[in-house]
């Protein structure tokens, strides 16, 4: 099932499920206790119930607040309208991956490498997160992301988001992954290239997958983007995200050998990246970016410098 959160314009928050399509129910207007994905989470754990399970049975309740999606995506985007889709999940932190160990490379991306990245593709069993920041950093899916105004080139990376709890893989989302070229200028600016204000969004929602013979399968997703300046589309790209490893086997490598908290994400690759004439396009200030993943939806994020 896909979990949204919509805002109401008096404050009220909805834990919503589609129930068809174009149509999200809410949850909590059958129950006000559920109005968080990770109160869900939660009870899943105590009760050994699936989340959809959950769902289900409260939906078998009786009559409940719909919305009408279409209509919330567009309210969102132009920032009108009663009610607003924000981001479907508040993690307690953000990883990000380091280098594309999970997925499968061509002889020519490996060729390319040198000796040290070559190490990390040949072990996927050693984490190669980097540390990507705490829930204020994340932006809803249709509000605006982060560049750096010391940074002279930063990228937009469509990736495939992660949820653990608890340390077991959950479900996935659609995430933008903001990126600065400092890295690349020394290695002490590791952090400051990757954390920062707006510097991540998520959404619209989160695909539960609680299937745990297809969770230790690996995962093959078509990711797009498309990347738009002055309403003129300046770059686009997809891709077909093939992992080497399986989501149970992927999350075991990051908690493996820490205590992390109760819920995070992790942006576990994917890269679509924006091209132009095969040259990657960087960020601008009022560019608007559009991530998409098969099968659960998109996110468009407009630039502002930070």
């Amino acid at each position: 099932m896909k979990y949204y959160r919509v805002l109401e314009e008096f404050g009220n928050v909805h834990l919503c499920v589609e129930t068809n399509q174009n149509e999200l129910t809410s949850l909590t207007s059958l129950n006000e206790l559920v109005f968080d994905y990770k109160y869900l989470l939660e009870i899943s754990s105590v009760t050994n119930m699936k989340v959809d399970e959950i769902s289900k049975n409260l939906l078998r309740k009786g009559k409940s607040k719909t919305f009408d999606l279409a209509k919330l995506i567009d309210s969102s985007i132009n920032k009108t309208g009663p009610a607003r889709i924000i981001k479907p999940i508040d993690p307690d932190e953000m990883w990000a991956e380091g280098f594309g160990n999970r997925l499968i490379l061509s002889k020519d991306q490996i060729d390319n490498s040198d000796g040290k990245n070559e190490a990390a593709y040949a072990n996927p069993s050693i984490s190669t997160l980097l540390y990507k920041g705490s829930k204020e950093r994340l932006v809803d899916p249709y509000e605006k992301i982060g560049i750096r105004s010391d940074t002279d080139r930063t990228i937009s990376e469509g990736e495939v988001v992660f949820i653990i709890y608890k340390g077991k893989f959950v479900g996935i989302s659609v995430g933008n992954e903001v990126a600065g070229n400092l890295r690349s200028q020394s290695n002490f600016w590791v952090s400051p290239s990757k954390v920062f204000k707006g510097c991540a969004s998520i959404g619209p929602c989160i695909l539960s997958m609680e299937d745990e013979e297809e969770n230790n399968k690996p995962l093959k997703l078509e990711l797009g983007i498309n990347q738009f300046r002055k309403n003129e589309k300046v770059g686009s790209g997809s891709i077909v995200t093939e992992y080497k490893t399986s989501p149970v086997e992927i999350v075991k490598s990051t908690v493996i050998h820490d205590s992390p908290p109760d819920l995070i994400i992790q942006f576990s690759g994917g890269f679509a990246i924006s091209r132009k004439d095969d040259e990657v396009v960087d960020l601008q200030e009022g560019d608007s970016v559009q991530i998409s993943i098969e099968n659960v939806g998109y996110i468009q994020n407009e630039v502002e410098i930070v």
